[in-house]
């Protein structure tokens, strides 16, 4: 039974036409063990069960539509005080907080958008791709744009990218470069925009000096 499916009581009085005062209980005992997993769901029966009093194993199990052997098993696990029982993956399966990504469907596009006039690819095809910003900029920028994410989050879609979430040592450590570099980087940037606006190839060749 899913976790979300509300399971429709089959005893005889519910599945009658005439109403009886048991019907809504009925169906609030299969709502509740509906957001329950597998071992809370049996642990609710024999409670239940044991709370009828004589057959009510049979009447839980006709209301929930889980099986005899399996309120028994409940049973037998309460008594132990559940002793047996691993307090591991008790949480349904597929439970838990969904990913970024899956929240916000745009994050990665942003990034990428980020990145495109940054990125630094090796020469040699032996590395990974490297940016100009720190995981900090790239999250502040993100966050202005709102997308808000994490230091983490962002190293580990850049490593899915086939990036290296380290900052580009060389260009971290050029403090001393002239203002001339910087805006050399925009022409470059302003350039891919037009040729991409026109729809035309945009070829990026990055050279370096073999010893």
């Amino acid at each position: 039974m899913s976790s979300f499916t509300v399971h429709a009581c089959k005893c005889q009085k519910c599945l009658s036409d005439l109403p009886h005062p048991d019907q809504s209980y009925h169906h609030q005992i299969n709502v509740f063990i509906s957001r329950l997993n597998e071992p809370q769901r049996r642990w609710f029966a024999a409670l239940e069960a044991g709370r009828m009093g004589h057959g009510g194993r049979r009447l839980v199990s006709q209301i929930t539509g889980l099986s005899l052997m399996t309120i028994r098993r409940g049973e037998k696990e309460l008594q132990a005080d559940l002793a047996p029982c691993s307090r591991t993956q008790l949480r349904a399966p597929g439970g838990g907080r969904p990913t970024l990504q899956t929240r916000d469907p745009v994050l990665e596009p942003a990034l990428e958008e980020l990145l495109a006039s940054e990125t630094a690819g090796d020469p040699m095809g032996q590395r990974a791709m490297a940016k100009r910003s720190s995981l900090q900029h790239l999250s502040s920028k993100l966050a202005e744009a709102g997308h808000p994410a994490s230091r983490p989050t962002i190293a580990k879609l850049l490593r899915q990218k086939g990036y290296s979430p380290k900052r580009n040592a060389r260009r971290a450590n050029a403090r001393s470069s002239p203002p001339e570099r910087n805006m050399q980087f925009e022409h470059i940037a302003e350039k891919r925009n037009d040729f991409q606006a026109a729809g035309d190839p945009i070829i990026s060749v990055d050279t370096k000096k073999k010893s």
